[in-house]
């Protein structure tokens, strides 16, 4: 275990006030993200708690926390695949409503019975408006997220300094569906109609603001305002993280920076429920329309100490320099003129983190420092977390975490997962979930 001097809070927080400034702008527009299956099943506690194989995409000043030569250890990593996938229940309640075409589903109802009037025809109405209704309550302002990610890693650690190269893809989807109270009350007198008809009601009892001039029923749809902010950001980063201890104040800290080419596609969308889009095929293709993409390059820092021996104080913030990424402007359908382009930012998103570490115990908490906006119209977050692991027999890491939004727009998440190695094979995986979000990652790798 390599030991640094003994060192105070009071030089790290001294030694951050430049780091953290980078992060002082306002909140964020993507949160500080979860990587690998590591990271998923510590609640995605790693600024701190990380270690050499994944300190590349949480804070690339541990890499340096390592007392052996790289021809002397077998601590490098070639890792691959990362893959890393989170979502709400919300994502798929969506698309399978795109499947099932309600809004079609409803406007063939209606048009079967003014063909055909009669209870059979009623009762079709009666049930897809009961269907969509149900959607509306579903989805009723409520967020939508989707975050994945998929790359490999090589790091090698040596001593008191390290290096590591990755190439990742991340996708962010986000979105809040803005739903109608005046919707809901139009589907329920539908609702209430078409049942009085089906049970063999009279056609008169109809209430006359459901028909038109002609004395046939309304199409419905036409008359649905409910609507979706939907925007997305992928990220594909190629990225150096280097890390080396100096002597400060006469105190070992390490430093590490994480130099990064990205390609970031941008896409955004206004959709409502008579937008026209039939199936989520039909949804993705109008939504691939907005996609504009961005070359740019950025950079990840972060600060670290060893404290005591077995204490870790580490701030890492992510993306130092703050962009902006604009959509292709989308043509307004009634008058055929430019819409203004749509604007996705990905700010600076700083992390403090706190850890025990020793051969067989890692615990470890991490804070944002401050709340990350939305991609569209979704409730920013907050995270606390806390993570543990343990080491079993030399091989087997049992994992367990916990992660707390402390906006409280969003429910708290229990994870755990477990890392095996077999010789020098590698194999990982996590599992998150909470009563509105399930997650789930794995990973192989090589020890070298």
């Amino acid at each position: 275990m390599y030991v640094f001097r003994p060192f105070s809070v009071r030089h790290l927080a001294c030694l951050s006030c430049g780091l953290l400034s980078l992060g002082a702008v306002p909140a964020n527009a993507v949160n500080y993200g979860i990587y690998d299956a590591r990271g998923l099943a510590m609640g995605g506690t790693a600024v701190a708690a990380g270690n050499t194989a994944q300190a590349q995409f949480y804070n690339p000043a541990l890499l340096s926390f390592h007392d052996e030569d790289e021809d002397e250890s077998r601590d490098g990593r070639i890792m691959f695949p990362h893959i890393v996938a989170q979502f709400s229940e919300t994502v798929e309640t969506a698309l399978e409503a795109a499947d099932d075409e309600l809004d079609d589903q409803l406007r063939l109802a209606v048009n079967n019975f003014n063909a055909n009037p009669g209870s059979e025809s009623a009762g079709a109405v009666a049930t897809v408006s009961r269907d969509m209704n149900e959607l509306l309550d579903q989805l009723g302002n409520q967020d939508l997220n989707l975050d994945a990610f998929v790359g490999f890693s090589v790091s090698e650690p040596s001593k008191r300094e390290g290096g590591a190269f990755f190439f990742g893809v991340r996708a962010l989807g986000a979105g809040r569906a803005d739903i109608n109270d005046t919707d809901r009350e139009l589907l329920n007198q539908y609702i209430e109609a078409m049942d009085v008809v089906a049970a063999g009601g009279d056609l008169g009892s109809i209430n006359p603001a459901l028909l038109d001039e002609n004395g046939n029923l309304r199409d419905p749809v036409d008359e649905l305002t409910s609507s979706g902010d939907i925007s997305a950001l992928t990220i594909g980063e190629w990225g150096v993280a280097l890390a080396k201890e100096f002597e400060v104040d006469g105190h070992d800290i390490s430093f590490g920076i994480t130099p990064k080419l990205q390609r970031v596609d941008a896409y955004r969308d206004t959709v409502d429920v008579s937008s026209g889009i039939t199936s989520s095929d039909d949804g993705a293709r109008r939504f691939s329309d907005s996609q504009k993409t961005h070359i740019t390059v950025n950079a990840d820092l972060g600060i670290a100490a060893l404290i005591e021996g077995h204490y870790r104080l580490s701030v890492a913030v992510k993306d130092v320099i703050a962009k902006e990424f604009s959509t292709t402007p989308q043509i307004d359908p009634e008058t055929g003129e430019p819409l203004p382009a749509q604007i996705v930012q990905l700010k600076p998103r700083a992390r403090l983190g706190f850890a025990y570490v020793t051969d067989v115990l890692t615990i470890g908490v991490d804070f944002d420092l401050r709340e990350s906006t939305p991609l569209a119209n979704e409730a920013p977050s907050k995270d606390l977390s806390l993570g543990i692991e343990y080491i079993a027999f030399d091989r087997l890491a049992l994992r367990a975490g916990y992660r707390e939004d402390q906006t409280n727009f969003r429910s708290s998440v229990a994870s755990a997962g477990l890392g095996y190695q077999w010789g020098r094979a590698v194999f990982e995986l996590g599992y998150a979930a909470s009563s509105e979000y399930e997650a789930g990652s794995l990973q192989f790798g090589w020890a070298f």
